[in-house]
């Protein structure tokens, strides 16, 4: 079912993931799935070439928690000023991106913009220099993930809307939900001791697992969570670390959307 809508200064972003489970015969494809989905989403967060900068800023909001629709604009800075961009987005029911909007340029502070001046710009003539409003209704913890390509330029981003995160004492945790109904969540932090291991829970009703992920040596942590309980397809996932210098944790509603 395609929920995507495309206008001529802005493009809709729904997306329906397809699954991750751990009931599954073969483990090592499991965790291929899994690394994949990760890297993915770590991908879209580091596609910024040196010199360049890109920026999503919400401009309206309506709507709760849970089902917002949220506008943003975006910018995109140090890029050749002739570059005009093919938009892609990659939700998280697709296994490869898909061309959103093409003939994207940037003003001059960076704004994603119709230029409408040439047959080369998307817009048109009547309504030059148009600003793009990028449209998302996202499930609670999904991500947006947006990339352009000028030739071999690319630059990317992800922005959570609607995030699960918490903090505590200097520590933050978020979990990001890589697949629709949030069989995989991407679990990530900062603030925590460098080079160490950080120990975490993961509970899902009655079960409940420890597990150990390495930080980077900026503190970082990066790891990817499946609800704990075999035979389960719905509950809610607690995560949450335990260590004694900070202990934040937060939960989520999986298996249904």
């Amino acid at each position: 079912m395609n929920r995507r809508c495309l206008a001529v200064a802005s493009f809709c972003l729904f997306s329906i993931a397809y699954g991750v489970t751990q009931q599954t015969s073969n483990q090592e494809e499991f965790g291929k799935q899994v690394q994949h989905l990760m890297e993915v989403e770590v991908g879209f967060m580091n596609m910024v070439p040196q010199g360049m900068s890109i920026e999503a800023k919400e401009i309206s909001r309506t709507g709760k928690s849970g089902s917002p629709v949220v506008k943003y604009n975006i910018y995109v800075k140090g890029a050749p000023a002739d570059a005009i961009f093919r938009g892609f987005n990659w939700p998280a029911n697709a296994e490869k991106p898909s061309v959103a909007l093409d003939g994207i340029t940037a003003a001059k502070d960076g704004l994603l913009i119709c230029a409408g001046r040439t047959d080369y710009d998307c817009g048109t003539r009547q309504k030059p220099d148009d600003p793009i409003d990028f449209i998302v209704t996202p499930l609670k913890g999904e991500p947006f993930r947006v990339a352009f390509v000028a030739g071999d330029l690319q630059i990317g981003t992800v922005v959570v809307p609607d995030p699960v995160q918490a903090a505590d004492k200097g520590c933050s945790l978020s979990a990001v939900r890589l697949t629709s109904k949030f069989e995989l969540a991407f679990l990530s932090g900062s603030g925590y001791s460098p080079n160490t291991d950080i120990h975490y829970r993961v509970s899902t009703g009655d079960s409940k697992k420890d597990f150990v992920v390495k930080s980077t040596d900026q503190g970082i942590i990066r790891t990817g969570v499946v609800p704990a309980g075999a035979g389960k397809t719905k509950g809610t996932t607690n995560v949450k670390i335990i260590e004694p210098t900070c202990s934040p944790e937060v939960s989520y509603q999986w298996g249904t959307l």
